[in-house]
Formats: structure tokens, sequence, C-alpha cells
């Protein structure tokens, strides 16, 4: 039957005139008929907490209904009778929806180990020509349907870059042939989507063949959808923004609905102490990288792709029982010992931490209160804000400026910011993550001597790949008593892994951010791996010498392509600008071919960062590049 057809017949069945059909129509229309939905309702709702502790999100009343209701009632009204709910956190919430809307409930048992995908194999049985949907989605208007034509997902449009699925391409049929997650100007999934009987075979197939892979098991529904997304074809449905809706957190809910907070104070004993403490911190985001159990082509998290010394190595191989199961109380720290010899800086100078973002956030705990204000570079860092979020301090962001062939800090722009806002902490990122640049010692000072009131926290991650022979980290420490300097072993030693990291200050400063510090030392067997790697002096020259070798020959095969703008780095990885491309759509299509890159956003356009790895690594991206640019 002809979609055209199909619609008249659709419109006939919906209103009301479906006794008219005659019964070769009803048996054309048959085939197309919506067996029932499938709602998901397992889900913990955690960053919907303190509510979501009591009530799962499904069960939120929104503008005087409850989701979960309304969606059922929207689902009945289109004519779909069979309404299966897949529960899991507080399923006895959910037990009064049998008797006041007739539903099938489910319990997904594995709803605090599994991700969604779970509780689609918890209702297989039951997949047909289905709805599947959240009990957290608002639709202002009915969408269902009693009759659906194909299998499709419903989608809005962003203009702005946003973390969700976006569709990147469709056949000549309208299907779906390539989803990623994050883009902008992009149509991205959202709601409901329909699954019909031939989708949810397929659907149902691989999954059981795949269901012992652990990977599998902790996958979202979306993302097992694209890993057979030839096989399991869907067609874009366009819905206006608005009219579908998701809810992430209660702010979100109280931004749409002005009753909102009348509902949470119906359900939360605000005089609870501990309910505060999860009301203050609600809204609060934690920072997390995107996981990947990809070995290869890593070109986004800036690790050093050409290892670390072997001798790092050779270290674990000397590894005792005894290093093991006591504690290190020493006197002496042989790490911080190794480091003042080799940076030629007092003991009483370093401290030593689990990674250089934990002695970030140290410093965020012991320094900043409630509506501090923390400068911090854009483009720049997110984890920055989400540090300052959790302490409820106030984030500025200061320039960081696109030049002819370089970045450059804006100091006027930082100073002028300074001034302004007296700032509890000033943070300063050299190299700059993620535009490569660095920032003279000069410039430094002046920012250190007029900002006498404030933390400057110089953010050295990237140390190591540029000219730091000039030993100014001495210099700066015993002159100034308000530096901090943050180093990491993660980058240029090459052992992200070990989760090491330092800090250089002046003693009082170091006394109070120790405060904070782990109750022992950080892992003893990996402070000896890093003694290693600091011992190995010629092996990081070459290693040194190599990278910046590679980056430079990058850094000129780039700005060979037409389109295609690269800036100067002091780092191990180049910023990169293009012109008359989507940068979203050339990460998908660089990640479609084993290579992952990073995007980052700056003044709102998007940008790409490349960390730089050995020569044929590189080589393999150029090809990609010119390959998706085409």
């Amino acid at each position: 039957m002809t979609y055209e057809e199909f619609k008249k017949l659709q419109y006939k069945a919906e209103n009301k005139e479906e006794n008219l059909l005659t019964e070769e129509e009803l048996n054309k229309l048959k085939p197309y008929k919506v067996d029932n939905a499938i709602i998901m309702a397992a889900g913990y709702s955690a960053r919907c907490m303190p509510l979501s502790n009591v009530l799962p999100k499904g069960l939120f009343r929104v503008k005087g209904e409850i989701l979960i209701e309304r969606e059922i009632r929207q689902l009945q009204e289109a004519g779909v009778k069979e309404i299966i709910v897949v529960t899991g956190f507080m399923q006895e919430k959910f037990q009064y929806l049998r008797d006041k809307y007739g539903v099938i409930l489910i319990h997904n048992d594995d709803y605090d180990k599994y991700n969604n995908i779970a509780s689609l194999y918890k209702a297989q049985n039951y997949m047909k020509n289905s709805y599947i949907l959240c009990s957290d989605n608002y639709y202002a208007d009915n969408v269902f349907h009693k009759y659906v034509y194909s299998p499709y997902y419903s989608c809005v449009y962003s203009e702005e870059y946003c973390d969700e699925y976006c569709v990147l391409e469709e056949d000549k049929d309208g299907y779906i042939t390539s989803i990623k997650r994050g883009g902008g100007k992009a149509w991205y999934t959202i709601g409901d989507c329909f699954f019909d009987r031939k989708f949810s075979d397929t659907f149902v197939k691989y999954m059981n063949e795949e269901w012992n892979d652990m990977n599998t098991r902790n996958m979202l529904m979306d993302d097992f959808h694209i890993q057979h997304i030839d096989e399991l074809k869907l067609k874009k449905v366009e819905r206006e923004k608005n009219k579908v809706l998701e809810f992430d957190t209660l702010e979100e809910f109280k931004q749409f609905d002005n009753s909102f907070e009348e509902f949470m104070n119906e359900n939360l004993d605000q005089s609870n102490e501990v309910i505060k403490v999860f009301s203050k911190y609600s809204e609060v985001k934690s920072y997390h990288s995107v996981p990947t159990v990809q070995k290869s082509g890593r070109l986004h998290l800036n690790e050093n792709l050409f290892k670390p010394s072997p001798k790092c190595l050779e270290v674990l191989k000397n590894i005792t029982m005894e290093d093991l199961y006591l504690y290190d109380l020493g006197r002496n720290d042989e790490l911080v010992e190794t480091l003042s010899s080799s940076l030629g800086i007092s003991s009483n100078n370093i401290f030593i931490h689990n990674g250089s973002a934990e002695v970030i956030k140290s410093i965020g705990s012991i320094l900043l209160n409630e509506n501090d204000i923390v400068l911090i570079p854009s483009p720049g860092w997110s984890y920055y804000k989400s540090v300052a979020d959790a302490k409820f301090a106030k984030c500025i962001t200061y320039e960081v400026c696109e030049k002819e062939d370089t970045y450059e800090y804006n100091i006027e722009d930082l100073l002028q910011k300074a001034k302004e806002n007296n700032p509890k902490v000033i943070i300063i990122t050299s190299p700059q993550m993620p535009t490569g640049c660095g920032i003279s010692y000069n410039d430094i000072e002046k920012v250190i001597r007029e900002n006498t009131n404030s933390i400057i926290l110089l953010d050295e991650a990237y140390w190591g790949y540029g000219n730091d022979d000039n030993k100014f980290e001495k210099k700066i420490i015993t002159k100034y008593s308000n530096v901090v300097i943050t180093r990491t072993f993660s980058k240029f030693y090459g052992l992200a892994d070990i989760r090491i990291g330092y800090g250089l200050c002046s003693y009082p400063l170091r006394r109070t951010i120790c405060l904070d510090l782990p109750l022992f030392r950080a892992c003893g067997i990996s402070r000896k791996i890093a003694v290693a790697a600091i011992k190995d002096t010629e092996y990081y020259k070459k290693m040194k010498l190599e990278t910046n070798s590679v980056r430079e020959w990058f850094y000129t095969e780039l700005n060979k392509i037409p389109g295609v703008k690269a800036y100067k780095s002091e780092s191990n990885f180049i910023f990169i600008k293009l012109d008359n491309a989507d940068a979203g759509r050339v990460r998908a299509y660089m990640e479609e071919n084993g290579l992952l890159i990073r995007l980052f956003t700056d003044k709102d356009a998007l940008r790409l960062r490349i960390t730089i790895g050995p020569k044929d690594i590189m080589e393999r991206v150029i090809y990609q590049l010119k390959r998706a640019l085409r």
C-alpha cells in the first residue's frame, strides 16, 4: 500500500469512521495496526534528586498531570489499548496503574546494573508493532496513532551544539543511516519511536545474540540501534521544538511549570537536613569523560601515544608483597625528593596527589566558598567550572583570542575582569587547552603582581612539550605566596592511568592545600613508576623531539587542505577551524573510521582538537580528514 493510500485510510480509521471502512480496506490496514506501547520507567533519575529519591521521575506531576498517566491517556485516546510499563527503581509506586488504566507491569530487576536496553530485554516478548517510550517525556499534543506506516524516531532540530543523538544522514527513502552523540545544526532523537514487527524481530534477534556481552547490557537503546543501524532502519519524523519535551533536572521542571515547586514541597520534608543537602546539590553536574572501549585511534583525550619509558614497566617486575599490603609511612617521599632534585625546588614547596585534576579539585575544595568568583579562560577546560559549581562559586570567563596563526591570552581582558570582580581564584592554563598557546613569564607575573588578593592557579598539565628550561617556577613560588602550579604525569610522561600529579607552591599555601589531600600517600607503586619516568631523561628528550617534529609536520599538512585552519601549538595537540564544513559531522565521520577526536566551542563555533601521535597515525588522520571534507 502506498503512503498516500495509507494516509487516507488512517484518517478514516482515526476520525470515528472506522465502521465505514470496507473489509478490504480493514485488511489493508491490519499490518499497520499498533499492537501495544512499551513504556520504560525503571531508572534512578539521579539528576532529579532529592525528589527522585522518594518518587520515580515518571510519576512527577507537571502542569496538573502525572507524566506517565498523561502518556498512557494519550495512547489510549489514540486507540492503543495494550500498554506495558517496565518498572525497576521503586516498582511499588507504579502498581496503582494496573487498576487505574489496566496496564501490564513488568519488573526489570537489573535496573540497578545495566542501562535501558535491559528494560527492552525484559519486555522482548511484547515487541511487535510497538511504540517504545520513556515514562518521563511530555507531549504537548497527542502524537500517537492507532495505525503507523513505518518504523520511526521523532526528532527535534537544534541550531546550537547539543549532547544528544544527532541524525547525520538519511537515505533516499528517508531512513536514518547515521546517528552520532553530540552535534549542532542537526535533528536529534527525542521522545516517541515506533518499531514495526520486522524491526522488533531483528532488534530482539541481535539483542539475544549479544546479551552475554557486558558492553551490550550497559548500552542505551540508542547506542544499540546505532551499532546495527544498517539492519535497523528508522525514519526521521520531524517534530516542532517544545512539542516533545524531556526534563533532565528539577530546574528544567520548574522552568516549564510554575507550580512544580509546590509539587516538590508536597513530597519532600523540607525540614529534613538530609533532604536539604540533596536539594542543594541536585542541579550540580559532575564532570566525566565519555566512555570508550576503543584502544587505538584515541586522539580525543591527549594521552601520550608515544608511550612512557620502558623503565616504567620494569618497575612492576620488582614489586614486592610488602608494596601491596603495607602503608608507606616512611619519613621521606622518594617521589617528592626526586622532583625536588629534578626541578631545583625545595621539597617543602611540593605536594603529590592522584593526578592534576585532583590537585585542582582539592584547591577548589579548600579555597572556594559559595558565591566566590573564579576567572577561567574561554575557550577552556569545562572541568574548572564543574569544580567551582560543586562549591557554588561563580565562574567568569576571560578571552583567549584567535590570531593569524595561533591563539593568544587576552591579558588586558583578564586583568579588567579581575579588577571588576575581585576573584578568589584566577586559572591560567599553559600550554592552553584546547588551543595549545602558551603564556609568557612576564604576562604571568603581571597577573600575579596585580592580583595579590587572588590565588593564581597555573595549570601546566601539558608541561614538557615547550621550552621548559627557564625554571621560572622556582622564581614564582619563592617570590609569591599566592601561586600554585599544577602538573601531571598523565601527559608528557605518558602515565595517564597511574594517576599521579603534583603541585608547586609556597609552604603556607602547600600546608593549606594539603588539608584536602588523601590521608595516606598516593599509590606507592604509582609513585615508583613516576620516579623511574623522571630519571629516564634521555628517553623523554627523544620522545619530546619526535612529538614536536610530528606536530609541526601535521600543522603544515593541515594548512595545505582547503578550508582548514590549524593553529600553532606548544603541546601534544592541534586546534583546528573548518571554514566550510560541519565540525560535528567531520568528528562523526572520523569516529566511523576509527579515529576519535574532540569538539570544542569558541564563540559559538565548533572547533576540532586532535592529539598528536606517531606519524603513521597522523598520516591516517590527514587522509580521513580529506575524505570527510569531500
